[in-house]
């Protein structure tokens, strides 16, 4: 009896505990800054406050709000809560939202967007109620693909896809939400999907603007995925992802019967065909709605948050199990880990190259057998990072564990690592100026999920060329993110026993005193900026009247000589005014005083929103850290303590082997 109440309590959680992909997206869109103390500022904090206090008493959990005159700067608000949550929930969603937004997302930007998993909240400088609009918006997916029955698959998605929409368009109940359920019979699993559009608009924008959301949906092959719009959220998963009225077992038959649930409304009920049927129906579920109004209560005394035992069981019963990979697999996919098939070699193991029996690249990382990390330990450190879903992030496919053996599986990414360009007199010129500023906004857009958008919050502390992949679209993707977390490298809440980088990149409170923070990457990203515009490694010596990169960067900015530093193969390319933002950028980030650096929201936006350089600090002349008198000596107290060095390169996934002596995987701080 008791496995039974826990197996119907796991149930009854699903729809709140585990969300496959981090939902929590932001978006400070063509957005200028307003002054500290200003009206709008005044506004803005008045406007964001009513929204929370007044949220848990509007109709279908929708408020919009204008908050101060026409001639004072007046912001225009909205917040929206997911359908099928109660009014507590709603109100917390909104606080948290409203707190995120000005603190972390979108600091002093005049109009912004964020979406959570079950709210969302806007605000702007000018008015946009009932009005439809697009931009901007958020397209997810799930990494599991289905692979069996694809084309019956991509027909029931989007069918049910069309249907649900239609539903919540068409929704006579104010808040335009719906929410439909298919069985899909080759995967033994339901395909449950939602539709919610802001209840303000009319039927006709709703309908288009859910069109629109199925034509942004990025594979249809995935297990799961959202679009998010200003207007309207479409999603689909084959979990409950939503509050369900009834529990019920999947159906024998491969034709299932549908359920739709629209706010407001019931599920019509199906009668008995005998007496016999109805008998034997309606008992057991006599019992299991007895059982599920005593979990019920139970969840709504702890406030339906689930202890993490129980959310660390969910995670294990539906995510770890679809991210395993059989060890067979993966040796017959890299031909036994061929010598033949390795891409690259670090402190945390071997790269090899892969490809499964549907065609599928892959890049497999095999973990050094140094680490002390349990199987457990490892496999939810695995899953967390699994979670993390970004276009500039490179794709974590799953895991192996078999024996001692511990494999990473990634997606393989085709364009090699940055520095493969970069730093090559052959192929710097492949890399034109506008692909290099792309480079360098999508990396910052990466770093900043890491930093303030994922769960857990990630620093990377080894972001460095060799770890920024290229795609067919030379668009970049983060490597190696969470592999400190995974090989689970000692740690408190801001400093390490061990310390996990490169030379030249490292900030000097993390290389001296093992202390990190978000600010130590961003130190690295500073770094990295300069030497995308150079074309120079930070480990280059200049004239020693123009130092290192950092100094030379400096006295080309201050002496306005931005050109004499930019890569002359640039000079067909370049837009002054993004070099110069660039390179004053960089110097910015790779301040040796912590708290002058910017955040990575800060240098988002102003990579998005054409801010003018005059609006950057004027930074310090750097001290350089690789040349300085300390130099040799801290380089000899680091290494005498070092348990793992090397002089290779941390591993990427798709680069071959190269050497770099400047980089030191492991090492002890003092």
């Amino acid at each position: 009896m008791m496995s039974v109440l826990i197996l119907l309590f796991l149930l009854v959680n699903t729809s709140n505990s585990f969300p496959i992909l981090d939902y929590t997206k932001s978006d400070c869109y063509n957005s200028s800054l307003y002054p500290l103390k200003s009206s709008y500022d005044t506004n803005l904090n008045n406007l964001l406050s009513n929204l929370v206090s007044k949220i848990s008493t509007a109709n279908d959990g929708f408020i919009t709000q204008k908050q101060g005159l026409e001639n004072q700067e007046p912001t225009y608000g909205l917040a929206l809560c997911r359908g099928d949550i109660d009014r507590d929930d709603c109100n917390d969603c909104v606080k948290m939202a409203s707190e995120e937004v000005t603190s972390d997302a979108c600091p002093r930007a005049s109009q912004a967007i964020i979406w959570k998993e079950r709210c969302m909240l806007r605000y702007s400088n000018t008015s946009f109620f009932n009005l439809l609009q697009e931009q901007p918006y958020e397209a997810l997916y799930n990494v599991n693909n289905v692979t069996d029955h694809v084309q019956d698959w991509i027909r029931l998605l989007q069918d049910t896809l069309s249907n649900v929409s239609s539903m919540a368009a068409s929704a006579k109940s104010g808040n335009k939400y719906a929410t439909k359920e298919e069985w899909f019979s080759p995967m033994k699993k339901y395909l449950y999907t939602l539709a919610q559009c802001i209840p303000s608009l009319t039927m006709a924008d709703c309908s288009k603007c859910f069109g629109k959301a199925v034509d942004l949906i990025p594979s249809f092959f995935a297990h799961g995925g959202i679009v998010l719009t200003p207007s309207c959220t479409l999603r689909y998963e084959v979990y409950q992802f939503y509050s369900l009225i009834s529990l019920r077992p999947p159906p024998n038959s491969s034709i299932a019967p549908s359920t739709d649930i629209i706010a407001g409304t019931n599920p019509g009920k199906k009668k008995a065909t005998t007496k016999k049927v109805a008998v034997a129906t309606i008992v057991p579920l006599a019992v299991i709605g007895l059982l599920i109004t005593g979990i019920c209560v139970f969840q709504k005394k702890t406030k339906k948050y689930p202890s993490p035992d129980v959310k660390n069981v969910l995670d294990d019963l539906i995510t770890a199990e679809s991210l395993m990979f059989d060890l067979r697999t993966l040796e017959v996919a890299t031909n036994y880990f061929s010598d033949d098939n390795k891409l690259g070699q670090g402190g945390f193991g071997s790269v090899y190259k892969g490809t499964l029996e549907n065609g599928q690249e892959i890049a497999v990382k095999r973990l050094s057998k140094v680490s002390s990390q349990g199987a457990e330990e490892f496999k939810n450190e695995v899953v967390l990072i699994a979670n993390l879903q970004h276009r500039n992030l490179v794709k974590l496919l799953g895991f192996c564990l078999a024996g001692e053996e511990k494999l990473l599986v990634f997606e393989f990414v085709p364009n090699k690592s940055l520095n493969y360009f970069l730093f090559d007199t052959q192929k710097q010129g492949e890399l034109n100026w506008s692909m290099r500023y792309e480079i360098i906004r999508g990396i910052a857009r990466g770093l900043l999920y890491l930093h303030e958008d994922s769960q857990p919050r990630i620093i990377h502390r080894d972001l460095k060329s060799g770890n920024i992949l290229l795609d067919a679209n030379m668009n970049p993707k983060i490597a190696d993110f969470g592999l400190a977390r995974i090989f689970k490298v000692e740690q408190t809440v801001d400093d390490t026993s061990r310390i996990v980088g490169t030379y030249g990149y490292m900030a000097p409170e993390y290389a001296m005193h093992g202390q990190f923070s978000v600010k130590t990457d961003v130190y690295s990203f500073g770094v990295l900026v300069l030497e995308i515009v150079s074309g120079k490694k930070v480990s280059a010596r200049f004239h020693p009247t123009t130092g290192d990169l950092l100094t030379y960067a400096w006295r080309s900015l201050t002496q306005d000589k931005p050109l004499e530093f930019m890569d002359p193969t640039l000079k067909d390319s370049y837009l002054m005014e993004e070099v110069t933002k660039s390179l004053h950028l960089g110097l910015w980030c790779a301040q040796e005083n912590t708290q002058a650096r910017p955040t990575m929201s800060t240098v988002v936006h102003m990579l998005n929103n054409g801010s003018s350089i005059n609006t950057l600090p004027i930074t310090q002349c750097p001290r350089s850290f690789l040349q300085s008198s300390n130099e040799s000596s801290l380089v000899s107290r680091l290494s005498r303590h070092s348990t793992t060095t090397t002089s290779s390169t941390s591993v990427n996934m798709s680069k071959p082997f190269s050497e770099n002596h400047d980089t030191v995987s492991e090492l002890h701080p003092r």
